[in-house]
C-alpha cells in the first residue's frame, strides 16, 4: 500500500496539490483522472520523488518519509526502488540496444548479475511480443514498440509499483491499442500500477480504483463502477466533455 497524507506542493507560490490524502493498494491498478493542469502528473511524480512536495508524508508498507524533512541518499534510494516510471515519450537511450536499455539499470543500480538480468530481459521482451528485437536500436522501432520497451525496462527493476504518466498520449490509435493491451495483461496478472491517462475506455476496463483530481483537490476516490455509472454532476460534465456523445461513457 502507498499512502499519501496531507501532501502540499507549490509552484511559484501556487498550490498545485492541496493537502491531499490518498491510498494506492497493492496488486491493483489505480487510475488518476482529471482535466489538464489538475495536478495529476504532479501527484504521480511525488510517489517516486521526481517531484518533492513541501509538506506531507509518503508511506509504503515498510518505509515512510516526511517531505518537509531532509532526505538521506539511502532513504531516497530505498523509496525509488519501490517504483519505476514509464513516461509519455519513452526516453530510451538512443545509443544502446533494446537489451542494453532494459538491463543497464538493474546491473548498475541494483547490482544484479548481468547474465541473470539479460535472461530476464529476454523473457520480458517475449511477453510484449518483441522477442526478436533485443539487438535493435530505438531508432529502428516504432513509437508503440519503444513504449513497450519502456514498460519492459520498468518491469526489469522488479518494482512494487509501476507508475505510468500518459503512456500512450504520443501514439496513434493503432499503436496505442498495442500498448494498452500490454498494460491490461499486467493488470490481470496483479502487477501494482498507478496510471495517469485521458483514455476513458481504458480506465473503465482496467482500473480497480479511480482517483479524480481537479485544481489540486481529490474530488473522487473510489471504485470504477461508482465513478462511471453513478457520477456526480462534476464528473458527468467531465466525462461528457471528452466524448463525442454526452452519454457515451455513462451507459
Amino acid at each position: 500500500m502507498i499512502t499519501l497524507k496531507n501532501v502540499v506542493k507549490k509552484y511559484d507560490g501556487k498550490e498545485v496539490l492541496k493537502n491531499l490524502n490518498v491510498e494506492f493498494p497493492d496488486g491493483k491498478t489505480s487510475v488518476i483522472l482529471g482535466p489538464s493542469g489538475s495536478g495529476k502528473s504532479t501527484l504521480l511524480r511525488s510517489l517516486d520523488l521526481l517531484v518533492r512536495p513541501e509538506s506531507g508524508t509518503l508511506s509504503f508498507s515498510d518505509i515512510s518519509l516526511d517531505y518537509s524533512e531532509p532526505l538521506s541518499k539511502k532513504k531516497s534510494f530505498d523509496i525509488r526502488k519501490k517504483t519505476s516510471m514509464v513516461f509519455q515519450n519513452w526516453n530510451l537511450f538512443p545509443n544502446l540496444t533494446v537489451l542494453q536499455n532494459i538491463t543497464t539499470a538493474p546491473v548498475t543500480v541494483l547490482k544484479k548479475p548481468k547474465k541473470e538480468t539479460e535472461e530476464h530481459a529476454r523473457k520480458l521482451l517475449s511477453q510484449v511480443g518483441l522477442g526478436d528485437y533485443a539487438d535493435r536500436y530505438p531508432s529502428q522501432l516504432s513509437g508503440g514498440q519503444q513504449q513497450r520497451i519502456s514498460i519492459c525496462r520498468a518491469l526489469a527493476m522488479n518494482p512494487d509499483y509501476i507508475l505510468l504518466d500518459e503512456p500512450t498520449s504520443a501514439l496513434d490509435p493503432e499503436l496505442e491499442t498495442q500498448v494498452l493491451l500490454i498494460l491490461e495483461e499486467l493488470s490481470k496478472m496483479g502487477q501494482s500500477m498507478i496510471i495517469v491517462t485521458h483514455n476513458m475506455e481504458f480506465a473503465r476496463s482496467v482500473a480497480d480504483k479511480i482517483v479524480f483530481v481537479e485544481d489540486g483537490n481529490i474530488l473522487f476516490d473510489g471504485e470504477t463502477d461508482e465513478f462511471f455509472n453513478h457520477p456526480t454532476t462534476r464528473i458527468k460534465d467531465f466525462l461528457s466533455g471528452i466524448t463525442f456523445k454526452d452519454d457515451k461513457m455513462l451507459k
